[in-house]
């Protein structure tokens, strides 16, 4: 009995190392992005600090620009509207994403798909399995 009790320990120290070399590969995506800059005719993301991107469309009628959070998890980056929800028009004063998703790649986000809501709803630009090229 007592020559298997140094399974368990040694069982959570490979568990915890295994989150921590995920968790710096996590980071070390991150802080590559850090002021990188990908764009299509239509769109330019900025990504601004390890947590923080700025949009800005172009080619648009109205130039729908802001500042979302993004997370990124296994190379897939997800931005959610900051409201939790769609707003009614009325309650729509700044431009915002609606929400994001996009499989980073070397030099690219693969299969973007998002909703970008303008003030009052007065525009709306909307890709669907969009590629989006560093600059």
């Amino acid at each position: 009995m007592k020559s298997s009790s140094w399974i368990i320990p040694l069982f959570i120290s490979l568990i915890i190392t295994g989150l921590c070399s995920c968790e710096k590969e996590q980071l070390h995506t991150e802080q590559k992005l850090v002021g990188k800059t990908f764009s299509t005719q239509s769109l330019s993301l900025t990504f601004i600090s390890h947590d923080s991107v700025s949009f800005q469309t172009k080619n648009t009628l109205y130039i729908l620009e802001g500042k979302s959070k993004y997370e990124i998890n296994n190379d897939t980056i997800v931005i959610n509207s900051p409201y939790g929800k769609r707003l009614e028009p009325n309650e729509t004063t700044d431009s915002y994403i609606l929400n994001f998703t996009g499989y980073l790649k070397n030099d690219r986000i693969d299969k973007a798909t998002f909703a970008i809501i303008g003030p009052y709803e007065k525009e709306q630009y909307f890709g669907y399995e969009i590629t989006l090229f560093m600059e």
